[in-house]
């Protein structure tokens, strides 16, 4: 089978085409040591330095994922100021306690949505030696093998043995490796398909997609939480092209944004149409950004009565904490889901729209004015409001500049809107909080930034009008 090459010849192929792109890596390199730069100055400062810091009690037992540090003379802010910075890097959501009644606390949150408190305590014999600083890490909610990857690098920086332009270079690295392998996939399918005639009763990649979207809607009715996050997280995959691959991420792109499946092999099932209908995967999707949650059979509602008394100690308009933490979840996943699909779009957007005349600019067209249509809101000041709230949730506006930068490359109209809405100026300010809280929105308001400055260079006599 052509799929059971040797790995000296995997080896060669990678070895071939490391070489081949050189160029591209020693730029990418560049980049990411430009983004591991330290930052200026800390975002956690300790009220009293480390005096005023809490003992460990002495029944407390302390997580393995601890480290005592050793001051050297030193005040604990260079501790604060090295964890800060490693958050800022890694891109991790950080809300620090300098003072009060837990002072030397921080709470973290990543994009793969664990949460991890931070703990500082003051080291004292005999249990410790004097002058040292125990850093604590636990995770309180999220995937532990993601957790443990980022409390050795924040523990590393407490130490400060952490290598900001490793971490950089290392994600380069794997986005690199999955775009090979992708390759590497592709060659070995054709050449697959042009030795051996296919088999009748294995099911298609084409049939595979299909039924994995089924299933991942299936989820999105139900009416359980973990259901629709399951459903949710399904779909983040399907239409990520380094996880599932180019034709799956190519049909889950195309159910997200047109609502169909059709391509070219509707022909020789003629009930993918109506079946997508039936799924409601792009109501869902836009229900979830637009308003944040989902109705009961899994499609958008409107805001609800924030006097409903129904609900005492509520939160988020009448919505208990729980069910507001999962709907910001699912939020936060559906920005995941349009972000890729609309990434597949302008990555792959010729074999996206092989199926007819359409163009990429036409679907994006066409998507923006079905949202609106459907949801009754823009969606582009949708997404400029969530890069508004980049201070308090900069996952959010990550994602969110993602999803606009996308369609400002693919749509005329995406441009001149987000010109009158006056998006340069709201992405400027989530520049801001990029740089110094969050390196991925930094990046992402740049490439923003970028779209928008290249549009206005298009338009001359427009942007000398606002001037």
């Amino acid at each position: 089978s052509p799929f059971e090459e040797p790995k000296d010849d995997i080896r060669k192929l990678l070895a071939a085409e490391t070489q081949a792109d050189s160029k591209p890596a020693a730029a990418a390199v560049a980049a990411g040591a430009a983004a591991a730069a330290p930052s200026a100055e800390s975002n956690w400062a300790i009220d009293g330095g480390s005096t005023s810091l809490r003992s460990i009690p002495t029944y407390y037992p302390l997580e393995k994922s601890s480290r005592c540090v050793s001051l050297g003379g030193r005040g604990v802010e260079d501790i604060t100021a090295r964890i800060s910075d490693c958050c800022r890097i890694m891109s991790v959501h950080a809300e620090y306690e300098g003072g009060g009644d837990v002072p030397g606390t921080a709470y973290l949150r990543t994009s793969e949505h664990v949460e991890i408190q931070l703990q500082l305590w003051q080291g004292t014999a005999p249990r410790h030696p004097d002058g040292c600083v125990i850093v604590e890490a636990q995770r309180r909610r999220g995937d532990a093998v993601t957790f443990h990857k980022y409390s050795r690098n924040l523990l590393d920086a407490a130490t400060g043995a952490f290598d900001p332009a490793n971490y950089v270079s290392l994600e380069d690295r794997e986005a690199e490796y999955c775009q090979k392998a992708e390759h590497m996939r592709d060659s070995l399918k054709k050449s697959s398909a042009s030795s051996s005639a296919p088999s009748a009763s294995a099911p298609s990649e084409h049939e595979n997609a299909l039924l994995a979207l089924e299933i991942a809607a299936s989820l999105l009715k139900k009416d359980r939480m973990d259901a629709r996050q399951l459903g949710m997280e399904s779909l983040c995959l399907l239409t990520d092209p380094t996880r599932t691959g180019v034709e799956t991420a190519l049909i889950a792109s195309r159910v997200v944004l047109t609502g169909s499946t059709q391509d070219e092999s509707q022909d020789d099932d003629g009930d993918d149409c109506d079946g997508t209908d039936q799924w409601g995967i792009r109501e869902a999707i836009l229900a979830l950004v637009q308003f944040g949650r989902l109705g009961d059979d899994g499609g958008f509602e409107q805001d609800v009565d924030s006097d409903d008394d129904s609900c005492a100690g509520c939160s988020g308009g009448g919505v208990p904490p729980d069910e507001q933490r999962h709907n910001d979840l699912l939020h936060n996943l559906a920005l995941a889901v349009l972000a890729n699909a609309l990434d597949v779009l302008e990555t792959h957007g010729a074999r996206l729209c092989e199926a007819g005349s359409e163009s990429p600019s036409s679907v994006a067209d066409a998507f923006l004015s079905d949202s609106r249509e459907m949801m009754e809101r823009d969606l582009l000041k949708t997404l400029l409001g969530k890069l508004g709230d980049a201070q308090v949730k900069p996952h959010d506006a990550t994602l969110s500049a993602k999803c606009l930068r996308s369609l400002c490359e693919a749509s005329k109209d995406a441009r001149r809107r987000a010109r009158d809405l006056k998006a340069k100026q709201i992405v400027q300010t989530a520049l801001e909080v990029g740089q110094r809280t969050h390196v991925k929105l930094e990046k992402e308001s740049q490439k923003v930034i970028h779209t928008l400055a290249k549009a206005e260079e298009e338009t001359p006599s427009s942007s000398g009008g606002d001037q």
